[in-house]
């Protein structure tokens, strides 16, 4: 799917009055990190402070699958929490055009968890923020292996903002924590899929000293 950017479609991004030309504000924001970096809680804050004490109307999307802790809400595991629409993860054509449609009074839209969503979430985003909208979404760089995670890195190029954050690790607590290990039954994971939807139980955070790439976690 694209979305062209033709004479005909001029109107929706240069407005014109009295002869003055006046381009539209949009931006792209992208929080990033490892688990437990509180990323959500990131986005939230920022949101509630730009509807709090600058009036702006915000719409708020998190993918279905993640309901580890409300099917309507982004929640943080702090405790922030933001009235959000659960979307599927596969974003199809007439999906991506409902939320065009949604969001069109809006003057922020936040995506949580924007790792999950398929290639759609990069074109969606862009035309968003041609519209003027201020996009401000949060995900994982990197997946459990240490690669780059679903589109996450496409977005990271085409934004204007990037905020980076780290956590704290849990083998040598560090403050500078920037992988997620998948663990099972308490030890680093080999090879499996790459989306596996868990909280504590089933990942923590690792700076790099600490960090074993799956391909050698039996390594001696």
């Amino acid at each position: 799917m694209a979305f062209s950017f033709g004479d005909e479609d001029l109107q929706r991004y240069v407005h014109v009055k009295r002869g003055e030309f006046a381009l539209p504000t949009g931006r792209i924001t992208i929080i990033t990190g490892p688990m437990f970096s509180e990323k959500s809680g990131e986005l939230i804050r920022r949101c509630q402070k730009l509807i709090q004490y600058g009036h702006r109307k915000v719409v708020a999307y998190k993918p279905a699958e993640d309901n580890r802790y409300a099917e309507d809400e982004i929640v943080s595991r702090i405790g922030y929490r933001l009235p959000a629409i659960s979307i599927p993860r596969k974003l199809t054509d007439e999906l991506v055009q409902r939320i065009l449609q949604e969001t069109k009074d809006a003057d922020v839209v936040a995506f949580d968890e924007v790792q999950f969503f398929s290639r759609h979430i990069m074109s969606l985003i862009q035309e968003l923020a041609y519209c003027g909208k201020h996009v401000i979404a949060d995900g994982l760089n990197l997946d459990y292996r240490g690669k780059e995670f679903g589109y996450v890195g496409g977005l990271l190029a085409m934004a204007d903002d990037i905020e980076k954050l780290t956590s704290f690790c849990a083998v040598c607590g560090s403050s500078e924590a920037v992988f997620t290990q998948r663990m099972v039954n308490g030890k680093p994971s080999t090879v499996g899929p790459i989306v596996m939807i868990g909280d504590s139980e089933a990942y923590e955070p690792r700076c790099r000293n600490c960090f074993i790439p799956p391909h050698k976690v039996n390594c001696e």
